[in-house]
């Protein structure tokens, strides 16, 4: 059984914003809904602990408007410290492994973390995602042992300058084994460059107790996308908005120019729907079989019957 352990406690200073990055919307919901709603594919709601530190209060509202329970970190002394306290948060629960995601993750795969999970049901102590990147940039590096398990982590800023080359780095997605990830984490120091405890860290401590850790490479490093400015969360958004414009084409909607047309993804889309250039549909917009959107409407929760057509320049709301 899975438990899920969701990192939000940090203040993501580089957004310039009052309002806490997990909370900036993407595809009009927080950025935190879609790392929940990802969560609760494979853990019940009360194993689904998010930690929450900056602007606590605000965080929290929208975790138990989910079902899900919240721990508070303060202060923040990293990510192998947040984890510690999710941890100490589910200690009451049931479970024999643990997923760890970030709540600034929005884009990752179910199918990306199904493959992370099977490595430690098939007896690694811990899998990460990892990817391969051209500009690793302040991403950790990925340390390879010779059996092409992973041997340890390196954080950038302690890295030497040939680990810096190594283009492999850690998506910051974890599985873990309970008993030995709660075991690694007592021994965790925080001499290092930032003077935290690195969840990254233990990769190396689970070696030198003779555990395996596995690696599972993104085929998209798209995935691992975090969102620590407002230009990453544009581009989050770009890329959330293809992927529900390329399945609604795959399932017989025609999409006259994608590339201008934002549909959220909980609108219900018919068949043979013809949507113009420049259309906008926000919230749960349910659109009938065989009707037709015309050039930049937008649309906010409304309901267009099988075969309607909505002249260009319309703005229809739900109310």
């Amino acid at each position: 059984r899975w438990a899920v352990a969701i990192l939000a406690a940090g203040q993501g200073t580089r957004m310039r914003s009052d309002l806490p990055k997990v909370l900036h919307p993407l595809a009009g919901r927080p950025l935190l809904d879609h790392v929940i709603d990802l969560a609760l594919e494979f853990a019940r709601p009360h194993d689904v602990v998010v930690v929450v530190g900056h602007q606590a209060d605000a965080v929290t509202g929208v975790v138990r408007e989910r079902g899900v329970h919240e721990v508070l970190q303060e202060p923040q002394n990293g990510t192998g410290d947040a984890l510690r306290v999710a941890l100490e948060g589910l200690r009451q629960r049931d479970f024999d492994r643990l997923v760890v995601l970030s709540g600034d993750v929005p884009l990752l795969r179910r199918e990306s973390l199904c493959r992370l999970m099977a490595e430690v049901e098939s007896g690694h102590a811990a899998a990460l995602l990892t990817a391969v990147v051209d500009e690793p940039g302040s991403y950790g590096r990925i340390i390879r042992a010779a059996d092409a398990s992973v041997a340890e982590i390196v954080e950038a800023a302690d890295a030497r300058a040939e680990q810096l080359e190594i283009r492999e780095v850690n998506a910051g997605v974890y599985a873990f084994d309970r008993s030995h990830v709660v075991d690694a984490l007592a021994v965790l120091g925080s001499d290092n460059a930032q003077g935290e405890y690195y969840l990254t860290d233990v990769a190396a401590e689970l070696r030198r107790r003779g555990l395996s850790v596995a690696a599972v490479r993104l085929d998209d490093p798209e995935e691992m996308q975090g969102v620590n400015t407002r230009e990453d969360l544009a581009r989050a958004g770009r890329v959330l908005n293809h992927r529900v414009v390329s399945g609604l084409m795959d399932a017989g909607v025609s999409i006259r120019d994608p590339e201008t047309t934002w549909v959220d993804p909980r609108a219900v889309v018919g068949r043979e729907v013809v949507m113009e250039p420049g259309v906008v549909l926000r919230g749960f917009c349910h659109i009938g079989d065989g009707a037709r959107i015309g050039a930049n409407c937008v649309l906010e929760d409304a309901a267009v019957g099988a075969g309607e057509i909505v002249p260009p320049l319309t703005y229809l709301t739900g109310e």
